[in-house]
Parts: C-alpha cells; structure tokens; sequence
C-alpha cells in the first residue's frame, strides 16, 4: 500500500516494501503514521514485528553469543504476547481518554511500526534511547494517526511505560538477591 509516496509493508510483498517503509518511518514519522491506512488484518504487522525480532536476536550475538539466535522463538513469542497486550490497553485506553475509535488491529498496527527502534536495544545503552524513541514514535503515531491530543496521548503511552519502569526495577531488585550456590 502506498499513500503519497509512502510505502507501508506488506507480507505478500516483504522485499519490496520494507527497505521504503524502514527509510520513510526513519525520515518522516509524523507523515508515515498520518497517512496510514487501517489495517483489516494481522498479517502485516506481525510479519513486520518478526523481522524486528529477528534482527534484534542477530544483534545480540555479539553481546550475547549464539544463544540469542536460539532464544529467537522464545523471544519472538514474549514480544508478539506483549505487543497484543499493549494494544488491547491502547484500543481501550483511546476509547476511555480520547473518545475515540481504534480497532485491535489497527492498534497493533501502530504498535508494531513504533515497535521498529528496539531492533536496537541490545545495543548497550542505545537500549534506553531505543525504549524512549519507541515510546515518542507510539506517542507521534496516536497524535498523528487517532487524532489523539498531545496531552491524552502522552497520558495514554505514560502509563506502560511506568508499568514497564516499575516491573523492571521490581525485577533487578529480586534478581539482585538471588543467590546462586
């Protein structure tokens, strides 16, 4: 699909769109989630999600070793359950703030793009600015594409990533105790 010289991904057409929908979220985020279309299915956006993964997993490698490759369809299924459960509170969240319709697909659609800069969070420290710039790009494409406004939707993408925070440091903090004999 392209509007405007803005090419979105298509499963049936992975090759052909990816690199111009990589370059365009890249170069023109507020555009790219502007113009996009409503998704009608899954496909799509879960196929593009498995790429990030992918990526992500051979990253690793080099930080990791190759047990990240092997960890890939855990992973793979940790982060697809994960992005189904942020977009279940997104549809809600844009029901409940901003009196505004947003369907499960189209919800994981969105996600699934603002997903794309954690392909780089296991990159040492580029991991936070890969978490922060996901948030933005979910915070641009509510403002951008569900019309939501700044402050709502600012409220509305807070609120995971406080959960996240939270989570996080209850998990270093459990972790840091654990004593291994």
């Amino acid at each position: 699909m392209s509007n405007q010289n803005i090419t979105y991904f298509e499963a049936n057409r992975p090759a052909q769109t990816l690199i111009s929908t990589l370059r365009t979220l890249f170069s023109q985020p507020r555009d790219f989630f502007a113009a996009m279309p409503v998704a009608i299915f899954y496909r799509n956006s879960v196929f593009f999600v498995s790429i990030i993964v992918f990526g992500l997993s051979f990253l690793a490698i080099p930080f990791y070793g190759m047990t990240m490759l092997f960890m890939f369809p855990a992973t793979w299924g940790l982060v697809l359950i994960g992005l189904r459960f942020l977009s279940a509170y997104l549809r809600w969240a844009v029901k409940t703030f901003a009196k505004a319709r947003l369907s499960s697909m189209n919800a994981f659609q969105l996600i699934g793009y603002a997903f794309l800069p954690m392909l780089f969070s296991t990159l040492s420290w580029f991991g936070v600015v890969a978490l922060l710039w996901s948030v933005y790009l979910l915070w641009l494409g509510l403002v951008a594409h569900c019309k939501v406004k700044a402050g709502t939707a600012l409220t509305i993408v807070a609120v995971p990533v406080f959960m996240l925070a939270l989570l996080g440091s209850t998990l270093v903090v459990i972790l840091s105790r654990v004593v291994i004999h």
